[in-house]
């Protein structure tokens, strides 16, 4: 999100684009408690064991990097795992025969990183982790899981180059051990980013689904195009996925196979990314305000983009919704990600400096 809304303050989009309020405090309101010193954590996952969250933390400014950050729940003690520090990690120095593209062309550069969409799945030969990657390329990056040292840590093991005419957003595991992400607009430089950038605010059509299977490479999945793709989830059996059309303000249901059958509902935000929760249902979180003041979170310095937001709970069969968490801002804003972790729900931003916890609702 924060890459978009750079290329979409320039030329026309620049008016659209406000100046937004930010939360500079890190105090409870409304229900939510602040987890504050994180850097955009735009995507969530909760790791084996149910005790520590996986944050993907957004590259912000100048010369800075993103990076993959552990909080364990029960302390909230945090340990950087990916680029590595002096702690413990599984080994990054080249790629494992079998996982991602064979012709994967080496590990990320971790001065240039920034980590966006992520996914967990645990597979035969382990638990693996794939992350959207910006910076120095477009590529999937596929980590292996591990524990060490009383924490989790991580080995990248592969990766897999996305097209060039593609701009990744968010990825899900597949069971075959392929993903699909979201192709939500035209890669942001140049003139036809400027484009993709005109067309999300007035809500038209500016990407699609992709997948990637080992054996046959990328294709576009058809009837998936919408206004800004943005999160993504498959379902257990892999038979159909579950996106949410940013600009469009839809949650889609999309069968991968067979006949097309295409099922969309609307929604009161503007959806980001998707989990499941403990009973079945998608978790979608989005921010409630217009696009234009949204994408205004690019100017922010400091604290936390002060953007409502809302998460609504989708059954899966028939997308019927409702509302489990509505915030006005106050101690957390622009939500990007809600994960359940037993009785709490806890909230992720893509311009912020904080996660957020709340009751999940029974």
């Amino acid at each position: 999100m924060r890459t978009i809304a750079v290329t979409l303050a320039v030329g026309l989009a620049l008016a659209c684009t406000p100046e937004v309020a930010s939360l500079r405090e890190c105090i409870a309101a409304d229900g939510l408690v602040p987890i504050c010193d994180f850097q955009n954590p735009e995507d969530l996952v909760l790791l084996p064991g149910g005790s520590w969250l996986l944050a993907s933390q957004f590259a912000s400014g100048e010369g800075r990097t993103g990076s993959l950050v552990g909080m364990r729940v029960s302390d909230e003690r945090r340990r950087r795992l990916y680029p590595p520090v002096d702690g413990p990690d599984l080994g990054n120095d080249a790629a494992v025969a079998g996982w991602g593209d064979p012709d994967c062309p080496g590990p990320p550069d971790p001065s240039q990183f920034s980590p966006h969409g992520i996914d967990l799945q645990t597979q035969s030969r382990g638990v693996a982790l794939a992350v959207v990657n910006h910076a120095d390329r477009e590529a999937i990056e596929l980590f292996e899981v591990g524990w060490a040292e009383g924490g989790p840590a991580l080995g990248w093991r592969g990766c897999v180059p996305v097209p060039e005419a593609v701009w990744p957003n968010d990825v899900a595991f597949l069971p075959d051990g392929g993903v699909v992400i979201t192709n939500m607009m035209p890669p942001p430089e140049g003139l036809g980013g400027i484009w993709g950038g005109v067309r999300l605010l007035v809500g038209a059509t500016t990407g699609s689904i992709m997948r990637w299977q080992p054996d046959a490479g990328w294709s576009e999945i058809a009837g998936s195009e919408g206004s800004g793709p943005n999160g993504i989830a498959v379902s257990p059996d892999g038979a159909e996925i579950f996106f949410g059309e940013w600009a469009g303000a839809r949650l889609v249901r999309l069968r991968l196979d067979g006949e097309p059958s295409r099922i969309e509902i609307d929604l009161p935000h503007l959806p980001d990314n998707i989990t499941w929760s403990d009973d079945g249902r998608l978790l979608v979180a989005g921010q409630t305000a217009r696009i234009g003041e949204v994408l205004g979170c690019s100017n922010l310095e400091e604290g936390t983009c002060a953007i409502p937001f809302s998460v609504v709970a989708a059954e899966p069969a028939t997308l019927t919704i409702e509302v489990v968490l509505s915030h006005p801002a106050t101690a957390m804003g622009a939500a990007s990600v809600a994960i359940q972790v037993g009785s709490d729900l806890y909230i992720g931003t893509f311009a912020g400096d904080r996660l957020a916890r709340a009751p999940f609702p029974e």
